[in-house]
């Protein structure tokens, strides 16, 4: 029993230090979620394996995992909800709220303003071929 305990929790230690690498967090939605199983699964492993009884840090374990893995699903559903939040202000953003007198006005402004170029273009044209003769 005495090789049992110290084999149990080290094997334990790794196996959740192993999945603990930024692979996990890489492009996931549920990263907060794991991070907090793996979190309290070490919480609740090393509060056992202090008691010195190997079930206990299993059991320790595995409700550490459990109440870690909810309350980081907690914090995706949050941030999920955010990021909708904040998509839809941009996408409101992006759209033209504007009138249609204001379009209207908008496009008249820009008609006047390309009549005006050609008009220089034109009168610069006429000062060339004036000063070319």
């Amino acid at each position: 029993m005495k090789f049992t305990k110290p084999f149990l929790l080290a094997t334990l230690i790794v196996t959740l230090s192993g999945c603990a690498s930024p692979a996990m967090d890489n492009e996931n939605e549920n990263a907060a979620r794991n991070r907090g199983a793996v979190g309290g699964a070490l919480l609740g492993a090393t509060a056992g394996a202090l008691t010195g009884d190997a079930s206990l840090a299993v059991k320790g374990a595995a409700l550490g995992g459990v109440t870690g893995g909810v309350a980081g699903s907690m914090k995706d559903t949050d941030d999920a909800r955010n990021a909708q939040r904040t998509q839809v202000t941009a996408d409101g953003l992006a759209q033209d709220n504007r009138t249609d007198a204001e379009k209207r006005v908008a496009e008249v402004e820009a008609e006047i303003k390309l009549i005006e170029l050609e008009q220089q273009l034109a009168d610069l044209k006429e000062e060339k071929e004036d000063n070319g003769a």
